[in-house]
């Protein structure tokens, strides 16, 4: 370090900083409840962070300099994680076999107009329609009157809230034998789950709708008391770990094999997806393909909506995300399943 320049060496410090909170982002969700939130953060960033570590280690190695290994070794230390970043190739079956869900957050409709477009809640209704999933699963559900899920003979909505109520909706052309509320506490956020009769088989989909944030425009953080936002980030981290884990008590004692979808409001990174994946898929990395982001706000998009299934009795056949639709603040996604032979 002694024969670096000025200039170098601090982009040296830089490097440290970002290897550390790439180290800290893979250690994070399995750091017990109530860590500080910067442990949190750094999951919740750390596509950036990949892509920030992988520039020092082309930076150090143009330099002809060993410091390219900082990097490159906590890129090593995440490569199971960078797989849920990026998918170079997703799977293209001919024949389409199985059976299909599709999961969407449709942000109530566009109820309070953040889309300036007339008809949005027809739009998605009439999308959803061409789509035509065996299962759909939606989050931020209200039950409006221009749009139309006639197709689907079974249902299970749970709608939550005094004034105005919106939730969760199960829908399916497959019969529903048994469903059910998970009901979290002090919150509009929400997670059901109903068994289904699908091809001589019975399968249990869960549809969730983790904590939300609840800050609506990032702008104004430097403005506002740095302590208080950390702290309710914090709260946020704390319940969905909460809810995640009690979903996945619940998912425990399910007698079929299980299906879970949903707005996770959190990264693949994140302690509750950690919680919510044990002994199943992601579909995302069995099949998918890019980066499949599914939320965009400016400068952060994410992937924070998921399909997750029973590895041991379900095979993921394809996978797609929807970033061509824009009529909410999240992409639709879906896959093709299918029930493994023995």
């Amino acid at each position: 370090m002694k024969n670096l320049s000025i200039t170098r060496k601090i982009i040296l410090v830089f490097n440290d900083l970002f290897a550390l909170l790439l180290l800290l982002a893979f250690i994070s969700p399995y750091m017990p409840q109530g860590v500080l939130s910067v442990l949190s953060l750094s999951a919740l960033i750390f596509p950036f962070l990949v892509l920030i570590n992988v520039f020092f280690v082309i930076y150090w190695l143009v330099q002809f300099k060993k410091y390219f290994f900082i990097s490159l070794l906590v890129l090593l230390i995440n490569f199971n994680n960078i797989q849920a970043v990026y998918q170079w190739e997703g799977k293209h079956p001919i024949e389409p076999k199985g059976f299909l869900i599709m999961s969407y957050n449709v942000r109530l409709f566009n109820a309070y107009n953040w889309i300036k477009k007339q008809a949005v809640d027809v739009d998605i209704s009439n999308y959803l329609k061409d789509q035509n999933p065996h299962i759909l699963l939606l989050q931020e559900y209200r039950n409006d009157p221009k749009t139309d899920f006639t197709q689907y003979q079974y249902r299970h909505i749970v709608l939550k809230g005094k004034k105005h109520k919106a939730g969760l909706a199960i829908f399916s052309k497959f019969k529903i034998i048994n469903s059910g509320n998970l009901d979290f506490a002090d919150t509009y956020n929400n997670a059901i789950w109903a068994d289904i009769v699908v091809q001589n088989d019975t399968l249990r989909v869960y549809n969730l709708h983790l904590q939300s944030y609840k800050i609506v425009n990032p702008d104004t953080w430097v403005e506002q008391d740095k302590a208080l936002i950390t702290g309710k980030l914090q709260k946020v981290f704390d319940k969905q770990r909460e809810q995640a884990d009690r979903v996945q008590q619940h998912i425990a004692d399910s007698p079929y094999p299980v299906v879970v979808g949903g707005d996770f409001n959190n990264t693949a990174f994140s302690a509750p997806y950690r919680i919510l994946k044990k002994n199943k898929n992601d579909a995302f990395v069995e099949a998918g393909e890019g980066f499949g982001i599914t939320w965009r706000y400016k400068l952060l998009p994410l992937r924070i909506d998921f399909i997750l299934s029973d590895k041991n009795r379900l095979e993921v056949l394809a996978f797609e995300t929807l970033n061509h639709i824009k009529f909410s603040d999240h992409f639709p996604i879906k896959v093709r399943l299918r029930f493994k032979e023995f």
